[in-house]
């Protein structure tokens, strides 16, 4: 019984790469008291690069990109180990942006291609969501090295805590907008529209896509 679940999990592949980017996204802060939280967050990411690669392992074009994108954020940061300036962290930063990105693209393509709704679609449209923040979360860290001082919250407590950034992007694009944290700068105040504004229209197009192939299913 097992080995059957293993196997169907290992099977749908957008459905492996959502539970890794669900808890890269959401687990850290429940391991608290158990190990570093950024440790966990980079063992994670290594994860989550991992789990894209074996996505995209039978599409040839795909799968050079995503293994070109992880080997540079794995250089650059381990680079900042023995380099510590903001310069190697807003690389490392702008190579996080391109793999949330690129791997997007990989996911809207998948679902517009797609004939049926299966689990690998609603997994892949799950996943879309889930980098729209996350990309977000790396360009509003990106603005706050480049733009220092854009958010309510201090940059010291930023630089040692970028996670403010993942709940501040999860809370705009949801819409939420409790207003703990807040974009001061004209620079942040517009991502933050354009990041609610590209949630929103997201949910609406992927929906709407989803329904049209289960009605033309249904239709056959």
């Amino acid at each position: 019984m097992l080995s059957k679940i293993t196997n169907w999990f290992f099977k749908e592949k957008f459905l492996f790469l959502l539970a890794t980017l669900f808890l890269y996204a959401m687990a850290a802060p429940f391991f608290e008291g158990f190990m570093d939280t950024g440790l966990f967050m980079n063992i994670m990411f290594m994860v989550v690069l991992l789990s894209a690669a074996y996505t995209v392992n039978n599409q040839k074009k795909n799968m050079l990109t995503v293994i070109a994108i992880t080997i540079c954020c794995v250089t650059f940061f381990c680079l900042r180990f023995f380099v510590e300036n903001e310069g190697m962290l807003i690389a490392e930063i702008v190579f996080k942006v391109l793999f949330n990105a690129s791997m997007l693209l990989i996911v809207l393509r998948f679902i517009f291609k797609s004939h049926l709704v299966s689990g690998d679609t609603i997994s892949a449209a799950l996943i879309g969501y889930l980098l729209l923040a996350l990309l977000w979360t790396n360009l509003y860290f990106l603005l706050e090295l480049i733009y220092p001082n854009s958010f309510t919250v201090s940059h010291e407590i930023i630089l040692s805590d970028p996670a403010v950034f993942r709940y501040f992007s999860f809370v705009t694009i949801t819409t939420l907008g409790y207003g703990d944290i807040a974009p001061i700068s004209s620079q942040a105040r517009n991502m933050a529209v354009i990041e609610a504004f590209i949630g929103q229209f997201y949910l609406a197009v992927i929906i709407a896509r989803l329904v049209g192939i289960h009605a033309a299913q249904r239709s056959k």
